[in-house]
């Protein structure tokens, strides 16, 4: 007995011996691969995980660090994927504007393969396909975001009340406004798809859909470890099957209200974003097999999850820091409402013209865009080929994010840590169009987000009808860390609370 006993300690020793000297190949192997393959400057990460750990806490102020000590240009590893961090205002804006097509790529994550099998809108490969698909995309937004099709226009101001009732129904209390703001947003996304809808909140699909945005955020952060990490999907095969059964099921029910409204499509009456999309493959003569370009009629169709996608949360989030900021800077909502006052008065009803007119109000969103970095990353780009950005070669192939949050914060931004809408004001109190560009809230380039034109509606309409018809405090006693988020889909502001008031007057 004691024989084999000491025959297993043997053995558990080797296992041990062998472990640690694997580790110790690999640790070597990795540094090795990196120095022969790299010229971009960048720190050392981790065997196997490369920098993940070192991001986990809060990659927006770690990629802040890595700048300052490596300069605009710099690579890490992401798990398997090689990794350029491009940032600054100038580079970023630079590149994107001139060598925007190296760049137009999405990387072959296992995750996007499974979304729509890189051919979709927002995951794809660029190419013919993406560009004509993008065209289609980017003129439905045009079409049915304003006052011309579909009503967008009364679907925004009726939700803006809903969210003022919703707020005003605390009676003042202190409460967290984030299930408020997420149905505002999941609203207008839902109606802007499928058409103005008399109680749309409390319909059996609307409800439906916002169950499974909640099921999909939780569910994204598996998906995205196994994109950098393929060899931990051992450890998550449960969850990563439930993940993308989900995203099957998501996409039949998404497809199967389309085949419903199908029904009742008359290319004579478009009422909203679907039926845009179904007139356009009646006009581009799609079907079920690619066309010239590589675009099938189901690609098109099933565009309406990249509105869910891109329409949503960024929306949800935005409202978020906007309510905190409010809170934080008492005498800066003042201003904002007696800007709202002069100009709107006793009407109550904001429409879209009135975006002209109230400068600073539009300056406060652009603000908390700018300052909060609700996008710090964007979604992860690819390089198409091997292109030379600053000195640097960027190989082919690689992973490359361009770090927004830099662009907010960089020494064009004076006092950038400040809450200050003045400084997108000119001396005659209007916009100063280069500083909002200067903000790159939607990318630019190929990438540029197409549903631009209906967050930017969404987010004044909401925003300004609150404020016209609400006073927002913070809750006696309690301090706010506007400074520090959560990086999840977004970088949205961690849970607080706040009191909201009629105002008066």
């Amino acid at each position: 007995m004691e024989a084999v006993e000491n025959i297993l300690t043997s053995v558990q020793t080797l296992d041990t011996l062998k472990c640690v000297l694997l580790f110790v190949i690999v640790a070597i192997t990795t540094k090795y691969a990196m120095a022969i393959s790299w010229s971009i400057p960048g720190p050392w990460g981790f065997p196997l995980v490369g920098h993940l750990p070192l991001l986990a806490k809060g990659p927006v102020q770690q990629f802040q660090k890595y700048k300052e000590q490596y300069g605009d240009i710099y690579q890490i590893r992401l798990g398997a994927w090689p990794t350029v961090i491009i940032s600054g205002s100038q580079t970023v804006k630079k590149v994107l504007s001139e060598q925007s097509d190296s760049f137009a790529a999405r990387p072959a994550f296992y995750s996007f393969k499974h979304i729509t099998q890189m051919k979709g809108l927002t995951f794809s490969h660029f190419d013919k396909r993406y560009i004509v698909h993008k065209r289609i995309a980017s003129t439905i937004v045009r079409q049915f975001s304003g006052t011309k099709y579909g009503g967008m226009e009364e679907i925004l101001q009726n939700e803006a009340n809903l969210l003022v009732d919703e707020l005003l129904q605390e009676n003042g209390e202190s409460f967290d406004p984030h299930k408020a703001c997420l149905f505002a947003a999941g609203s207008v996304i839902y109606q802007f798809c499928y058409g103005k809808g008399e109680n749309a909140r409390e319909d059996d699909g609307f409800l439906h859909f916002m169950d499974d945005f909640k099921t999909f955020k939780e569910m994204a952060m598996v998906g995205n470890v196994s994109d950098v990490l393929p060899w931990i999907r051992i450890f998550f095969k449960k969850k990563l099957q439930k993940f993308l059964q989900f995203v099957s099921s998501s996409r039949e029910d998404r497809l199967q209200k389309t085949k419903e409204i199908r029904k009742t499509f008359n290319p004579e009456h478009l009422r909203h974003a679907v039926d845009g999309l179904i007139a356009n493959t009646q006009k581009f003569r799609l079907g079920e097999e690619p066309d010239e370009n590589g675009l099938t009629e189901h690609d098109v169709l099933n565009t309406t999850g990249d509105f869910f996608g891109g329409g949503f949360d960024t929306v949800t989030t935005t409202l978020l820091w906007l309510f905190l900021y409010m809170a934080e800077y008492p005498e800066i909502q003042h201003k904002i409402q007696r800007e709202l006052e002069e100009k709107v008065g006793s009407r109550g009803t904001l429409f879209l013209k009135d975006r002209s007119e109230l400068p600073y109000t539009e300056a406060a969103i652009f603000e908390a865009i700018r300052l909060s970095g609700v996008v710090p990353l964007g979604l992860p780009h690819c390089a198409t080929e091997d292109v030379n950005v600053n000195g640097h070669v960027i190989k082919k192939g690689t992973l490359v994010f361009f770090n927004m949050y830099s662009v907010g914060h960089g020494s064009q931004w004076e006092n950038s840590q400040e809450f200050n809408p003045g400084r997108f004001l000119n001396q005659d109190g209007k916009l100063i169009n280069d500083r909002v560009d200067n903000v790159l809230a939607f990318s630019a380039g190929r990438r540029r987000c197409p549903g631009e034109l209906l967050a930017r509606n969404e987010l004044f309409i909401l925003f300004a009808t609150v404020l016209l018809r609400c006073v927002i405090k913070k809750p006696e006693g309690t301090e706010y860390d506007p400074e520090h988020g959560i990086y999840s889909l977004t970088y949205s502001p961690k849970p607080y609370h706040i009191c909201v008031l009629p105002k008066e007057n």
